[in-house]
């Protein structure tokens, strides 16, 4: 496009109100896959593994699987009702759906359904305290759901390593983690995007806090790169929810500047 043409189609987007950028020039924060492709380019780590925990009904496989064209797509989602679309509504080759928890435990385990089908608010998790239905006020109806560990699944299905772990586990995205120490001590994951609602941990929930998870992995060599607001509901208690992305450094070589084009 000619510098002339450019600037009457950025001029005609800012007066309705859009913006014109090249995903390359974006500045981290915005698109987390286009970061985490950024990054992965810069490193010369192919994306081969994506793990999309807490995968509800595909959203984020759906997106990964164009992101990453290279990628296989492991989807976990303990919900039966879920798990059911999920496994139903993607045929790809390089996309498998699990009817399993990931967790810091190899057994039956409670499973916590908050909300009604066809509202936007079923979910569930491993918790029954989670921040999002707590601060809605949804009940939880316990059911249960098979628990294991990260470590314990990549073992069993020969996957050496995971390029992109994404967590949204309404509460229990420590507990996946916490089942991955030896993938984790052995450098074999990449980058872990993972959604928080708090800063820090708040009384009476469980999980949806950023900070231990921070705490969590940087012993490991993973350094935050930004966080994705999805939304903000206001009121009295201001209800955000985000997600956030780390990086491993444990391989990373030489330390760059990692913002806009430096690292495309």
């Amino acid at each position: 496009m000619s510098g002339g043409l450019q600037a009457l189609v950025r001029g005609l987007l800012d007066r309705a109100g859009y913006v014109l950028w090249k995903r390359d020039y974006l500045r981290y924060g915005v698109l987390p896959f286009n970061d985490i492709a950024r990054l992965s380019r810069h490193f010369d780590w192919p994306i081969r593994t994506f793990f999309d925990v807490g995968a509800n009904i595909g959203q984020t496989s759906r997106e990964a699987l164009v992101a990453f064209p290279e990628a296989r797509i492991f989807a976990f989602e303990p919900h039966a009702d879920s798990y059911a679309r999920l496994a139903s509504g993607i045929s790809d080759r390089r996309f498998s759906a699990h009817n399993v928890a990931l967790g810091n435990s190899n057994a039956v385990v409670p499973l916590y359904e908050y909300g009604k089908e066809g509202d936007g608010s079923l979910i569930n998790s491993l918790v029954p305290n989670a921040r999002f239905p707590t601060h809605f006020g949804y009940k939880p109806v316990e059911r249960s759901a098979t628990c294991v560990t990260l470590d314990r699944f990549c073992e069993e299905s020969g996957l050496g390593s995971i390029d992109v772990l994404k967590l949204d586990t309404e509460g229990a995205d420590l507990f996946v983690l916490e089942g991955a120490g030896r993938m984790l001590a052995e450098e074999r994951i990449r980058f872990i995007y993972t959604e928080f609602n708090d800063l820090k941990p708040r009384a009476g929930v469980t999980g949806g806090s950023l900070m231990p998870i921070a705490d969590f992995i940087a012993p490991f060599g993973f350094r935050f790169v930004a966080t994705y607001t999805d939304y903000i509901t206001p009121g009295k208690d201001i209800f955000v929810c985000s997600n956030a992305l780390f990086c491993s450094t444990t391989r990373s070589g030489e330390s760059s500047t990692l913002a806009g084009r430096s690292v495309a």
